[in-house]
């Protein structure tokens, strides 16, 4: 399903995002107030609540997903470039954190403790944020107006995405490298399900893990 091309002049764009922006930026403002295994809560509630308002405006459906999922090489292609590029980015995002040994990247560091912070971060890591942040800061921030709106809005989205991540100069940047293959994909595609689909395959790569050890490791308490 192909979205409708924002624009920055209707009303509708700016209610949309503005909203979210502000939840953004309380989100920054308090997010390094908690301990590592309290701030999982705070990133699930940041994340469920962005998601469910997108749902809300119909802007992204699990009817639509399972849809796109069933469209062959035409969805699965773009999801297979958008992964590389990723991979990519993680490996130039690695390759920068070599040349600065040591430096603090900023990013979050969640603690698992229990079974309730093992489905947190689950929900934090893993299922959530393919929602929440193509909802946002792809098909809601983007717009499509001229050439010039196009890439002032993707840079925009990119640096949103990359503030959420990080505030640290590294962490940042990493997250920047991290934002563009999803921006490509969505912009090249105009189908957020090709980008949340290509999120969710990299976030569970990276994060899966973690949450089968964490789960053995508490069955054994």
């Amino acid at each position: 399903m192909k979205s409708t091309e924002n624009s920055i002049k209707s009303k509708k764009y700016w209610f949309k995002i503005l909203p979210v922006i502000a939840w953004h930026i309380l989100y920054l403002i308090f997010c390094n107030s908690f301990d590592k295994f309290t701030r999982v809560y705070f990133d699930l509630v940041f994340y469920f609540v962005i998601a469910c308002y997108f749902f809300f405006l119909r802007d992204w459906r699990f009817s639509e997903w399972g849809n796109a999922l069933k469209k062959g090489k035409s969805f699965w292609l773009p999801v297979l470039y958008t992964v590389f590029g990723m991979v990519a980015a993680f490996g130039a995002g690695f390759g920068i954190m070599l040349l600065f040994p040591g430096a603090n990247d900023g990013m979050s560091v969640f603690g698992i403790n229990s079974m309730g912070t093992l489905i947190a971060f689950a929900f934090a890591t893993i299922v959530l944020p393919p929602i929440a942040e193509e909802a946002f800061y792809r098909k809601a921030v983007t717009a499509f107006d001229t050439k010039t709106i196009l890439v002032i809005s993707t840079i925009v989205s990119i640096f949103l995405y990359a503030s959420e991540h990080s505030l640290m100069p590294l962490g940042f940047l990493q997250a920047c490298l991290w934002a563009i293959p999803f921006n490509i994909a969505y912009i090249k595609t105009r189908n957020i399900y090709v980008c949340m689909t290509a999120h969710f395959l990299c976030n569970f790569a990276f994060n899966g893990m973690t949450v089968i050890n964490s789960a053995i490791g508490l069955s054994r308490m």
